[in-house]
């Protein structure tokens, strides 16, 4: 018996030490990545030199000394002020980073005099939360708190910003009597040894050790008398920290006030201006964190004589013209693709559209500049405004969020108190931005998008479509979902099919028949349960849809005919715990070390709402695990193309204690996952994608067809498609999903986009989606829409199908719903959007339509 029950309790002990096995390996989660491996090189900073003014055969700027130059710029620098100069030697144009007249600006106050002089700006929180904002101007140059010297090609300055004296802490905060005698009152007339000496009293534990008074001693006035008392009896940085040590100080001889340096740096590159900011050499004083550094909000800032506009990255593009009048409305803002969805607040200011490329630009007169973000752009905010404010001046320029900040609220009985919290760590990369300079008829934004596409073709990041007479016809077919069914009463999700791989095919077939071969398929819902799959580390298809044999038929077909199947994935997005993903280990962290649990957003309400379901935003150090996972099952179904559904469009950051994962970090980690990718599948198709994905994709879908149309901005502009365009094919929003329905408006918005037709379908009517989280699909049953479709479809591509590798030249608005696009090559397309024929250039173009002229025509 005895035995028996040994045998019993050793068996139960196996047991329970398999299942805690088991517990422990489930909820480990996925491996994390070597966060090192994507993060930027850091080195130490070139050593620089004495900064000498240089030769120059003509005359310069006066007040400032020429630092560096080439063969197309000269770099200028005021050794008072730190503002720097740029000449274009080819056109004769100077820009300033500050304006040159802001002192006799008669709208700036002294304050805003200061900040137009500042060539950054810090913003920080204290322990408390209190958030301040240091100007480099009054904080640093009127202190003469910073230094210049010279590097290659161009100059460094770094600044000291902030009150570097000691205050208070200047003077010994407990000091013996016979020290107190023999440094200081001994070496005073009696007046003022007395003054002295009455501001420090006996300690108890020692009478001998006297200890500073500093209710008195902080008096302005009361300070400002003992340290000059202090220094006239010639009392040194050495002695406090003597006396300091003697008697215990926590003070020691440091200052508590906010105080950071940031150098920065100037170089000339070929025909443009490089500036950054070395974050690994950026120091900041205890107790101080930084939040946010603005970087030469003033360069090349417009007046209120000249003419112009900003150019924004607002979905498509936006221009905000130059002095507008538009004084009461809020400055324009938006961070580089998109707001951080690691954001634990429930509510939303408002709707917009993404910036989805790390550009802004500004055309005052006869020149222009322009500028790119190359490094830190993840983690950048873009904001512009008009003159008429605080100052007479218009400004564009990027400011760049160097920690995580976030919200925690407090319930004090009826009360809620919201601290904001920072990051403990700080982004230690590079950020630079860089400046090309404009003049001429190159001087648009339509010269901007030029210069930017052979920046990027420059660098291999834009390679030339193949010959193609053909546009593509891109079609999500909307496969399997999840959908609450319910059995004897009992509800239980199941999983139902809205298009077969079979019924896919029906579909492919006939469009073929009907003309239609290059036909791109996006296949949403093919494995993991539907649309809203499950973690993507295991990959088979779902039963509801049809056999491994039918998909591969499907993709066979649909390549023999000239197109091609994109079945999707989404990698960021979680919708489903289990089957390989554990929120506590695999997901991101906010700021306030919560696990990233989000609901979609109602726009009605403007915030999240449970109603829709929830997801979970997986952390970017997890994602490298679950594409390899991925890969390494796909690669099962002989599929060369991809659709990536949020990898070329999330950009998330990570909270985690001990791993940290900022936006710029986890750019880079997306990047090299969809290099990976594109290596092993070359046919790659993504949604909404940022301009960092540009490289690695051969289709991108929901392109910004328009703006958020803030209350600032003046005139939509497709500089998007502007860049892209002859480089990969493209598609904006559904058709048949969407706030525009008018066929023949969307007709002439493709042939002014350059855009390909883009529809959702299903095989199964559209009414099976009620009671879904996807019943905002109102109308995708495909016969509804076939006829139309391919109406549409013969229309645009009779008139860009030939221009499908051809780069976009120039774009002119001649008036409010006439455009005229121009393409290389002499091709000439006018779009009239109004309800009256109009003439542009000698050529008609009926109401509502649509015509094509020009050389290459």
């Amino acid at each position: 018996m005895k035995k028996r029950k040994k045998w019993l309790l050793f068996f139960a002990g196996a047991v329970i030490l398999m299942l805690a096995a088991g517990l422990w390996l489930t909820s480990r989660g996925a491996p994390a990545a070597d966060l090192s491996a994507f993060r930027q090189t850091l080195e130490e900073l070139e050593p620089g030199t004495e900064l000498k003014s240089l030769p120059e055969a003509a005359a310069g700027i006066p007040g400032m000394i020429l630092a560096a130059q080439n063969e197309d710029l000269a770099l200028y620098y005021n050794e008072t002020t730190a503002e720097v100069a740029v000449s274009d030697k080819r056109s004769k144009h100077i820009w300033y980073s500050n304006p040159s007249e802001r002192n006799e600006d008669t709208i700036a106050s002294p304050f805003e005099k200061e900040v137009l002089s500042s060539q950054l700006a810090v913003s920080f929180r204290d322990q408390i939360g209190t958030l301040e904002t240091y100007h480099s101007f009054p904080w640093s140059v009127t202190s003469k708190n910073f230094t210049a010297e010279a590097i290659k090609n161009g100059i460094r300055i770094t600044y000291t910003l902030g009150d570097v004296s000691l205050g208070v802490d200047a003077l010994p905060q407990y000091i013996t009597k016979s020290r107190l005698q023999e440094k200081v009152l001994s070496k005073l007339d009696e007046s003022l040894a007395n003054y002295v000496e009455t501001r420090y009293y006996p300690t108890k534990n020692n009478p001998e050790v006297l200890e500073r008074l500093d209710e008195q001693v902080k008096k302005p006035l009361v300070l400002k008398k003992m340290l000059s008392a202090f220094e006239q009896a010639g009392y040194t940085a050495e002695d406090l920290a003597a006396d300091n040590a003697e008697n215990g100080s926590a003070a020691g001889g440091e200052s508590t006030k906010p105080s950071f340096t940031i150098p920065m740096e100037y170089r000339l590159d070929g025909s443009t201006l490089l500036v950054s900011i070395p974050m690994h050499q950026v120091t900041e004083s205890e107790n101080h964190r930084i939040a946010s550094i603005d970087l030469l909000r003033f360069f090349g800032a417009a007046g209120s004589e000249e003419e112009g506009y900003m150019l924004v990255p607002d979905g498509s593009g936006a221009l905000i013209r130059l002095n507008n009048g538009k004084i009461r409305e809020e400055q324009y803002v938006q961070q580089v693709y998109g707001p951080d969805p690691n954001d634990n607040s429930w509510g939303r200011g408002q709707v917009a559209e993404k910036a989805a490329m790390p550009v802004y630009g500004l055309k005052a007169d006869d020149a222009a500049w322009f500028a790119v973000i190359e490094e830190g752009d993840a983690a950048a905010r873009i904001a512009a405004d008009i003159g008429g404010k605080q100052s007479s001046y218009n400004y564009v320029y990027s400011s760049f969020a160097v920690r995580g900040e976030d919200e925690l609220e407090l319930y004090t009985g009826s009360k809620i108190q919201e601290i904001k919290l920072l990051s403990e760590e700080l982004y230690r990369g590079n950020l630079s931005v860089r400046y090309s300079f404009l003049t001429g008829g190159d001087a648009s934004y339509s010269g901007m998008a030029k210069a930017y596409r052979s920046m990027l073709v420059q660098q291999n990041k834009l390679t030339p479509l193949a010959e193609e007479q053909k546009l593509p016809f891109y079609v999500d077919m909307l496969g399997s979902l999840d959908k609450q069914k319910s059995f004897l009463g009992v509800p239980y999700d199941a999983v139902i099919s809205m298009t077969s791989f079979q019924e896919a095919g029906d579909i492919a077939r006939k469009l073929s028949e009907d003309g239609i071969s290059n036909l791109r398929m996006r296949y949403l819902g093919w494995f993991g349960k539907g649309v809203h799959h499950k973690a993507p580390v295991s990959v088979k298809a779902d039963r509801v849809l049809g056999s491994k044999k039918e998909l591969s038929q499907l993709q066979e077909q649909l390549q023999q005919s000239g197109g091609g199947l994109y079945p999707d994935v989404a990698f960021q997005y979680i919708y489903r715990d289990g089957a390989g993903f554990n929120p506590s280990s695999d997901a991101a962290r906010f700021v306030t070390r919560e696990a990233a649990e989000l609901h979609p957003y109602d726009r009605n309400m403007n915030r999240m709402d449970p109603y829709y379901g929830s997801y979970t935003l997986l952390s970017p150090a997890k994602l490298p695990y679950y594409v390899k996972e991925f890969a390494r099952n796909y690669e099962n179904y002989g599929i060369g193309a991809l659709s990536l559904r949020d990898l070329g469009s999330l950009v998330s950051s990570d909270y985690r204690v001990g791993r940290v994962v900022f936006r710029e970090d986890a750019k880079h980690i997306a990047v090299s996952q969809m290099k990976l990718l594109q290596e092993q599948y070359p046919d790659v198709m993504v949604s909404d994608a940022n301009a960092y994905t540009w490289p690695y994709v051969n289709h991108i879908l929901d392109v910004p067809e328009g703006t958020s149309r803030f209350s600032l901005t003046d005139e939509e502009v497709p500089f998007y498609q502007m860049v892209i365009h002859g480089y990969m094919d493209y598609a904006g929003q559904t058709l048949n999903i969407g706030a525009e329905q008018d066929i023949r408006h969307k007709i002439l918005a493709s042939v002014e986009l350059g855009a390909a037709p883009h529809f959702v379908w299903s095989y199964e009517p559209s009414s099976l989606l009620k009671f879904t989280r996807f019943d905002d699909m109102y109308s995708t049953q495909y016969e509804d829409w076939y006829e139309e479709a391919v109406t549409y479809y013969n229309r645009v591509n009779e008139v860009l199908g030939p221009l499908r590798n051809t780069p976009i030249d120039e774009h002119i608005r001649h008036q409010q719903g006439v455009v005229e696009v121009k393409y290389e090559g002499g091709t000439s397309l006018l779009i009239n959007y109004t309800d009256k024929p109009v003439s542009v250039n000698g050529v008609k173009v009926e109401a509502k339509d649509f015509t094509s002229g020009g050389d290459g025509a």
